[in-house]
């Protein structure tokens, strides 16, 4: 078995402290097997005709994660003394979540259809059914490729129209983040200034992602959350 690339390995880290931290407990917990590194797309996509001029670029390729499959859920433990505070994340190898349909999540015909036909999923949440995923989207000739991230409550926000909003992440910027976060909860808005975050609807996020902030730094002394505090204090201060 081949060693981790840098991405992996940093995944992989985090994965293994949350298992390992006793003041948190984990739900769920998979890690799949390491796969083939490419440093250029990947030849099968060549003979696909619905990839001509989607631009899989080196960068993408050589940054991606080559992992079957690594997920996650897990919370505060009781009697651990934190706030409640909790995570979920899966993620896929992207050359094969990208191969898969695009998810059913908007009918046809109704505003954000056509871009959720564009969509494939790259993270999402299927023990805690939150209703949230992140997703690539597809698209020709355009480098890098755009990260959406959808939220099924976000129609509450009132003026909003929609439950899609663009991430200011690329995908390996977002497997990065991933593992910053370790998945908590709402923590992909941190990475977008299109939603007014003064609404009542965020409150729960602020107050998760608040406390994500205030204990991981303690739980987890290795990382550096100074981009994702100041992020924080940006949306929410």
């Amino acid at each position: 078995m081949r060693s981790p690339t840098p991405i992996e390995q940093r995944l992989l880290t985090a994965q293994r402290e949350l298992r390992d931290c006793p003041h948190l407990t984990v739900d769920r917990s998979v890690t799949g097997e390491l796969g083939q590194i490419f440093e250029k797309t990947p030849a099968m996509f060549g003979y696909l005709p619905e990839w001509d001029g989607v631009v899989l670029s080196p960068q993408l390729c050589v940054n991606s994660p080559r992992i079957g499959e690594l997920a996650n859920c897990w919370r505060s433990a009781p009697h651990s003394g934190l706030p409640e505070l909790g995570g979920e994340f899966r993620i896929t190898d992207l050359f094969s979540a990208v191969n898969k349909r695009p998810p059913d999540l908007i009918p046809a015909g109704w505003p954000g259809a056509q871009l959720c036909a564009e969509l494939r999923v790259i993270d999402d949440t299927p023990l805690t059914a939150a209703g949230r995923l992140a997703a690539i989207r597809i698209q020709r000739h355009t480098d890098p490729l755009e990260v959406w991230y959808y939220d099924m409550d976000m129609n509450e926000i009132e003026g909003w129209n929609g439950q899609l909003v663009r991430l200011e992440l690329t995908y390996p910027q977002y497997v990065e983040q991933l593992a910053l976060t370790r998945g908590t909860h709402g923590w992909q808005y941190l990475f977008t200034a299109e939603v007014p975050f003064g609404d009542p609807y965020f409150k729960d996020i602020r107050t998760g992602l608040a406390a994500m902030l205030d204990h991981f730094p303690g739980l987890f002394p290795a990382w550096d959350f100074t981009d994702l505090r100041r992020r924080f204090a940006a949306r929410f201060a």
